[in-house]
């Protein structure tokens, strides 16, 4: 919390802060405003038979979807076209050198992902509005009514997919992780809710007395999440200095960190955001009252073995990808020999990358098995009916502890960066006061 505080007292940060909030209350504003052309009573009622894949989109648009909101898509769309755009960036060539050709290929990749993001949001509401056919206002032309919804949604997503970016340049940081982190914060009250309802069968005292319980449980894991994202381990880097006359030359000795959640909650996020895909497509397009078992199959899918095995993959693979994106020992080891420096114990070269390689492998095992064993306990004691309703409490868990490290951590280089440039400009001062 202090760093929080800290943060609010340097006004550049302070300014950052009310700029983010500004931009979620916008949001959550809009996801009240309803879509023109549909009826809403029908929608909301086509929307409560989507099951799990409804829930999980629901939360991804901070509840917009369940309202029959402008925002229904929510983040969705913006989700799958980065996704999109960063394994094209990764699989073309031509696209991964432009990519590493400095801020004008950063901005180059920024603009393909917005045209991927506005073409998805298209595609997105034009499904939205053929699932939701048969709810189209009649006082209207229809096709008037349903050129009108599909537009909104689509306007809807692209501003979704906007504030991210307006969050990335002048918010706090990670606009990406910060809109999640809003998302799961505005649905933890309804799980509560939740709990107290189905419990309340057994009365108001034993409904109260399990929804503390889960309330004291949620705490000790959302603790326990922290402290993992919390741990690590620093690398202890030593470089050799030579004398000349009455100076040394050398770089200082370096204590680099290294988290064992050095891939963050991007995947989990990316596993649900492509793993929902065919379900989210499967809810759109899918008539109502269908009692096709495969289909149906899709939407249900916490049910579905293949999906706990293709989850699994899913983060463990890419817990990997994004923790060699932070830190690749192959690299660091190059830098730790070309500044002429070592790691006690190890000479430079191969044994330093040696170390390094299995050092990374070592604490991305951990990340993945946590990020596994957290998301995946609950999902699997929901499967218990007296336990049901507890599906999504462990990747809840995840994503709010994981979220609030990274935004603790983006404030931190914040506050680092604002003093360096405040010693900067004390430095300027005094040579312009000695230079007078």
């Amino acid at each position: 919390m202090s760093t929080f505080t800290d943060g609010y007292k340097v006004p550049e940060i302070r300014k950052k802060m009310w700029f983010t909030f500004l931009i979620l209350s916008v949001l959550a504003l809009l996801s009240l405003v309803p879509v023109p052309g549909i009826d809403h009573a029908g929608a909301s009622a086509a929307i409560a038979t989507w099951g799990d894949a409804g829930k999980l989109l629901d939360v991804m648009s901070l509840k917009a979807l369940s309202n029959v909101s402008v925002l229904s898509l929510g983040v969705y769309p913006f989700l799958i076209a980065s996704i999109v755009m960063q394994i094209l960036t990764i699989a073309v060539p031509k696209l991964r050198t432009i990519a590493q050709s400095g801020d004008a290929g950063t901005k180059f990749i920024t603009k393909l992902t917005r045209i991927a993001a506005v073409a998805a949001d298209v595609i997105f509401a034009v499904l939205y509005c053929v699932g939701m056919r048969n709810h189209i206002w009649t006082s209207l032309n229809y096709w008037v009514s349903i050129c009108l919804a599909g537009l909104c949604l689509a306007a809807g997503a692209a501003f979704f997919g906007w504030c991210v970016e307006l969050l990335n340049n002048k918010g706090i940081g990670n606009g990406m992780v910060i809109i999640v982190l809003a998302c799961i914060l505005r649905d933890v009250p309804g799980h509560f809710i939740e709990l107290y309802n189905k419990a309340s069968v057994l009365g108001i005292p034993a409904a109260a007395a399990l929804t503390f319980a889960g309330a004291v449980v949620a705490l000790i894991l959302f603790v326990f999440v922290v402290w993992f994202n919390l741990g690590g381990k620093k690398l202890h880097i030593l470089f050799s200095k030579r004398t000349v006359g009455m100076k040394q030359y050398g770089m200082q000795n370096q204590s680099i960190p290294l988290r064992v959640a050095q891939a963050g909650t991007m995947p989990v996020i990316y596993s649900l955001t492509i793993m929902l895909l065919p379900a989210v497509i499967m809810c759109l397009v899918l008539p109502e009252g269908s009692t096709n078992i495969f289909l149906l199959g899709f939407i249900n899918f916490k049910r579905s073995i293949s999906f706990y095995i293709i989850y699994v993959f899913f983060v463990a693979t890419l817990a990997y990808i994004f923790s060699t994106i932070q830190f690749n020992p192959l690299e660091m080891s190059n830098q730790i020999k070309q500044n002429a420096g070592y790691i006690q114990g190890l000479r430079p070269g191969k044994p330093t990358a040696q170390y390094l390689v299995t050092l990374c492998r070592n604490l991305n095992l951990a990340d993945a098995a946590f990020l596994i064993a957290v998301s995946l306990i609950p999902m699997l004691l929901d499967l218990i009916p007296v336990m049901n309703g507890i599906w999504f409490s462990g990747i809840i868990c995840i994503l709010l502890g994981g979220g609030f490290i990274e935004l603790k951590l983006m404030l931190e280089n914040s506050i680092a960066a604002e003093e360096e440039k405040a010693k900067a400009a004390n430095k300027d001062k005094k040579k312009n006061k000695y230079a007078k």
